[in-house]
């Protein structure tokens, strides 16, 4: 696949030099850093920062804005955010009330960033870690060593709504950890990505079959099976979401469906048809259900679904307003 790039080295400043041409109204890169940005004017709040590699659009500028984060640290393309990049992101946002690091449950991101973290208190910055592990399918046995997938769109978007709500470090963090304990991802892919350093697919996949869980680099998934009707596609992975997630009659669900990067919006219309079917004849009670491209493998065919169970408590938070120049959601 042709791929539009200057050097496969500089992919993630080339990117953020785009992106600030475009919005630098309302941001600034990190000076010294290739992958580090933060609002201007920044408020007097628990400050929260996302990180993790540059791969997955619009991963991780489009979660900085308003009930989202306040910074990010982008590693390059599938790769964790260097550490002196998150501690000189830590540096340049208000931190005199903490700050709370949001990171996807892979290896470089927790070394990183809890680096980062125990570095920062030696200069009197009080932060916490949190990290999404919603991928059900990268270890249905153990959920402490699950990836973290679509559902750091969630996290993030609870992390900003409490720390812009008044919340201290230590209740942000709690909010936020609470949200992820109750969030299951599960993706199906239908054709593969392509590495955007050469254009090269990632993994090689047959005309006509799909899989279940399989990650972003191509990692096997935990079932592969010939293409079905979008009928069969969406009872099967909301069957896993909802036994994974012990799902209660009665509980509140919030659904996000996330397309990836080669998928059409007719194919996502139709899957969201399919999920409505199945919450309406399962008597699942949705509070609310989202349709976004917001964590995007690139080129990559399929989509995934994210629930999070809400209760009183999480609702006020998920309810928050989402404004940032790629993700964008009026409060409910």
């Amino acid at each position: 696949m042709n791929k539009i790039i200057n050097d496969p080295d500089t992919i993630t400043r080339d990117i953020m030099e785009g992106y600030l041409y475009l919005y630098g109204k309302d941001y600034e890169m990190v000076p010294g850093t290739f992958g580090g940005m933060v609002k201007k004017n920044q408020q007097e709040k628990v400050s929260v920062i996302v990180g993790g590699g540059g791969g997955n659009e619009p991963w991780c500028l489009g979660y900085v804005g308003e009930g989202m984060a306040d910074a990010v640290s982008t590693g390059n393309v599938y790769a964790a955010p260097p550490a002196k990049s998150i501690l000189d992101v830590s540096k340049a946002v208000y931190n005199e009330k903490g700050i709370l690091y949001v990171g996807t449950n892979h290896m470089g991101d927790l070394l990183n960033f809890e680096l980062v973290g125990e570095l920062a208190e030696l200069e009197n910055i009080h932060t916490r870690c949190v990290f999404i592990n919603d991928d059900l399918a990268s270890d249905p046995d153990d959920i402490t060593n699950r990836r973290g997938i679509a559902g750091i769109a969630l996290a993030v978007k609870m992390a900003g709504a409490a720390s812009e709500m008044g919340c201290d470090l230590d209740e942000t963090a709690r909010i936020t950890q609470k949200a992820i304990d109750h969030i299951r991802t599960i993706s199906v892919t239908t054709s593969p990505g392509y590495m955007p350093q050469n254009g090269k697919a990632m993994c090689e996949m047959e005309d006509g079959v799909i899989e279940y869980g399989m990650g972003f680099n191509g990692e096997p998934g935990i079932l592969r099976e010939k293409l079905g009707t979008a009928q069969h596609i969406v009872e099967t992975m909301m069957d896993m979401l909802i036994r994974d997630l012990d799902y209660k009659s009665g509980e509140k669900i919030a659904i996000l469906l996330n397309g990836f990067g080669f998928t059409s919006q007719l194919e996502m219309l139709i899957t969201a048809g399919e999920i409505k079917a199945y919450t309406q004849s399962h008597g699942i009670e949705v509070y609310h259900t989202e349709w976004n491209n917001i964590f995007c493998p690139q080129g990559t065919g399929g989509f995934s679904i994210s629930v999070m169970r809400l209760n009183d408590e999480l609702i006020p938070y998920y309810n928050r307003r989402i404004d940032t120049p790629l993700y964008h959601r009026e409060e409910l």
